[in-house]
């Protein structure tokens, strides 16, 4: 099973989205341009613009992610926006 919902924390004013994970760095793109329009204001608001700038990952399992915000020369980096994925099951398929 490859596809997932992703509902995101309650801190954030992101819609929940259902996303195919055959090819996870195409999923996680997906991830971030559905999400990043709703984060910028929010972290405009909290002063961390630049934060829009960031990715989604999951981990291993792909039952949790989170967008992360890195600044290699900076030595910086940032987690934030955590969701949780739930695999979505096909009623319509054969047992």
């Amino acid at each position: 099973m490859t596809t997932y919902r992703i509902e995101f924390g309650p801190a954030w004013p992101v819609p929940p989205i259902t996303v195919d994970f055959t090819d996870r760095s195409a999923a996680a793109r997906q991830v971030a341009e559905h999400a990043i329009p709703y984060l910028r204001p929010v972290l405009a608001e909290k002063g961390r613009p630049e934060l829009a700038d960031c990715f989604f990952h999951t981990d291993r399992a792909l039952t949790g992610g989170q967008f992360m915000w890195l600044d290699l020369a900076g030595e910086k980096a940032a987690r934030f926006c955590p969701a949780r994925l739930t695999p979505v099951t096909n009623s319509g398929a054969a047992s």
